[in-house]
């Protein structure tokens, strides 16, 4: 009987020890009306499970599993773990977070101040600029910030943020877009987004504007008469990655309302998923889904409703069976691909301070 009491007791302790030490996850915030409907949240989880296996041992994530890690990817895959609602300290992917967050801190520290350590010929770089991993350290600093870390962290953070906004904030040209890439478009609105989210993490920015944004776009992109946004780049042809990128801004910088908005919005309603590659997606249409469905949410009205169950559709229809995605042509990864369809599947959590504007 004693050795009974004794080992019940022994098993008690050890139980309160694991539950002391296992960080709790952090509640989601789900509004009553607006839930993240359970094909999506299956989705995102068979994802998640790909993801954490396709980390590599050192904590970073390259394009594919087993590839040499890289700053962007390992940036956006931090993102999707975060998009569940675990932190650097806390929930469910606490430690995938922390080995990640201590490799970025190792391969990249300085980033703010110098590109000396970042990456250089990468396929996100390619594609989305040469910036590219300036702009997601600098949205996943805002991010981590908005979440709280440790006062040593913040602080280290606070001053690396600070150099790079800077940093961005002088690339901007005079007509507000800013580096030219393969998509400038998106690049533009990747760098939009990183002084936007740095701005309110509490990060002053200096000399930028996000009304020359919205201006380039209004001004030198937008036909009021069709509601397209057109990228000089692609000859002003019609593509969903151009339309959702140009609407998060709008919807962002709280225009989401205005007739303009909304006639480009009834236009993106319009639009499939991989509208401008012959069905065959590609990298870039994975961000845009996450731009779209960030930007629809911020009002969450009858627009939001009609594209909420196209795009989990549309994102459902085509991940592999392992459960990440793979672009079929321009960013191919599948680390890239799959965070950003994770991030676009659980917006409404709003786990993340991105997406409220």
């Amino acid at each position: 009987m004693g050795t009974r009491i004794a080992t019940s007791i022994r098993n008690a302790a050890l139980a309160a020890l694991v539950v002391a030490i296992t960080p709790p996850p952090i509640a989601m915030q789900d509004r009553g009306d607006d839930p993240v409907p359970q094909r999506a949240q299956q989705s995102a989880d068979k994802a998640l499970r790909w993801l954490l296996r396709a980390q590599n041992q050192d904590g970073s994530f390259g394009d594919n599993p087993g590839m040499p890690g890289e700053i962007g990817n390992t940036c956006i895959a931090v993102l999707a773990f975060m998009g569940f609602g675990s932190t650097p300290t806390r929930g469910p992917q606490c430690r995938p977070i922390q080995r990640a967050l201590t490799w970025l801190d190792r391969r990249a520290r300085g980033w703010g101040a110098s590109s000396e350590h970042l990456d250089g010929g990468t396929l996100l770089q390619r594609k989305l600029g040469a910036n590219i991993d300036l702009y997601l350290l600098t949205l996943l600093g805002s991010q981590l910030l908005g979440n709280g870390v440790d006062g040593h962290d913040e602080t280290r953070l606070q001053q690396e943020m600070t150099l790079a906004v800077e940093r961005i904030a002088a690339a901007q040209k005079p007509n507000g877009e800013w580096e030219t890439s393969y998509e400038p478009m998106l690049t533009t609105i990747c760098a939009w987004l990183a002084l936007r989210q740095a701005h309110d993490a509490g990060i002053r920015i200096p000399a930028a504007s996000a009304e020359k944004v919205v201006r380039y776009l209004k001004q030198d992109c937008f036909e009021s008469t069709t509601g397209i946004f057109h990228d000089a780049k692609w000859g002003r042809g019609v593509r969903f990655v151009s339309q959702s990128g140009a609407l998060r801004v709008l919807y962002g910088m709280g225009e989401g309302s205005s007739p303009d908005a909304q006639r480009a919005t009834q236009y993106l309603l319009k639009m499939s998923f991989d509208s401008d590659v012959g069905g065959h997606e590609g990298g870039e249409e994975f961000l845009a889904a996450l731009f779209a469905t960030q930007a629809l949410h911020i009002e969450r009205d009858a627009n939001w409703r009609a594209f909420q169950p196209r795009i989990i559709d549309a994102l459902v229809a085509c991940q592999n069976q392992d459960g990440s995605w793979v672009g079929h042509h321009c960013i191919t990864g599948r680390v890239f691909c799959t965070s950003c369809s994770i991030l676009a599947l659980l917006t409404p959590h709003r786990l993340l301070p991105m997406v409220e504007r």
